[in-house]
């Protein structure tokens, strides 16, 4: 099983800023975790995609139909 290594590298897979990773995993539940609290961050890229598309459909539920570009 691959494992995405590293703030950067799971920043990039998310589109985010690798500094936001821990804010993210605190806060909006990005499946990332510390091995023994500690070193770098690493996720799963299969729990990612799952995340990112959690966070697409609640985005998604919030903006009105009616809503125009």
């Amino acid at each position: 099983m691959l494992c995405v290594c590293g703030s950067k590298a799971i920043g990039l897979a998310i589109g985010e800023s690798p500094r936001e990773v821990g804010r993210l995993v605190a806060e909006q539940g990005l499946p990332a975790w510390k091995r023994e609290g500690r070193g770098a961050w690493r996720a799963l890229p299969s729990d990612l995609e799952l995340w990112l598309q959690s966070q697409r459909d609640r985005y998604l539920g919030m903006i009105p139909e009616d809503y125009d570009d």
